[in-house]
């Protein structure tokens, strides 16, 4: 877990710290920390972007160099979302939706699905 997930007694839990930095795996990408024992979590009262608050059905986390922070788009067959964080493996015109959590969200999203899971995205402004 790179930033907040939640519990399974639903509160949400975020990474604290840690030391010795990630580790990347092949594609560049971090995938673990490499000092697994030094890793300490805590709640939080809910997730918290790069950008804003993030919440699900209305979050997504993008590039910016992409779509601007904050940046509102319209995304085919799910409805608007802001772009509310980022993440190292969101690059180009990969775009995360925050559904929230659990089996329903899988469901969801992948429910009427139009071409796997690539969807049009329509920049709006902020």
């Amino acid at each position: 877990m790179q930033g907040t997930g939640k519990g399974t007694d639903g509160r949400y839990i975020r990474l604290q710290s840690f030391e010795g930095g990630w580790h990347r795996n092949a594609r560049g990408n971090r995938d673990h920390v490499n000092t697994q024992s030094s890793v300490t979590f805590a709640y939080a009262d809910g997730v918290i972007g790069s950008f804003n608050p993030v919440s699900a059905n209305h979050s997504i986390a993008v590039d910016p160099h992409v779509i601007p922070k904050k940046g509102k788009v319209h995304i085919e067959s799910v409805g608007e979302r802001w772009a509310d964080d980022r993440g190292s493996a969101i690059q180009n015109y990969h775009i995360d939706n925050f559904l929230g959590a659990g089996k329903a969200v899988v469901t969801a999203w992948t429910k009427g699905e139009v071409n796997g899971t690539q969807r049009r995205v329509k920049y709006l402004g902020e």
